[in-house]
């Protein structure tokens, strides 16, 4: 009986530790945007988005990322995190409906959004001086992305 209780411990350790993704660091050069299939190589940009059950789906580009939630395959209800890379710095993960996007001609992002990330509308405006851009929450870009 013992070992039974101790058996099922393990197993329901195993189980809500496995379900509890967080966000991966990129392998430049070696991961691939789930969406477009080209490889995820520029440290400015990328996102990913982890379901409740713990897979986590990789993106280069924002335009990617929302042509993946719109086309439905996985549901809003199994969502348990989005994440976009902070373009200020590599493999910083900012919560993607807390962030602050540039959109502007003048980004160069992997598949044409334009669209880089700041933690805080500050950097965004900073990094826009002088430049023609917008600045976008998540849901305002996502609705101007194809």
């Amino acid at each position: 009986m013992r070992t039974f209780f101790f058996v099922a411990v393990a197993a329901l350790v195993l189980i809500f530790s496995s379900c509890s993704a967080q966000p991966e660091p990129f392998k430049y050069g070696q991961d691939i945007c789930y969406t477009c299939k080209m490889g995820i190589v520029d440290p400015k940009f990328g996102c990913q988005l982890i379901t409740t059950k713990g897979k986590i789906f990789k993106f280069d580009d924002v335009v990617c990322l929302s042509r993946f939630i719109k086309s439905g395959t996985v549901t809003e209800k199994d969502i348990r995190q989005t994440v976009v890379i902070n373009f200020e710095k590599e493999n910083d993960f900012l919560d993607i409906n807390k962030t602050f996007f540039v959109m502007a001609p003048a980004i160069k992002s992997p598949m044409g959004s334009h669209a880089a990330a700041f933690s805080g509308k500050e950097a965004a405006e900073k990094f826009n001086a002088g430049k023609t851009g917008q600045i976008l929450n998540w849901k305002d870009l996502s609705g101007k992305l194809e």
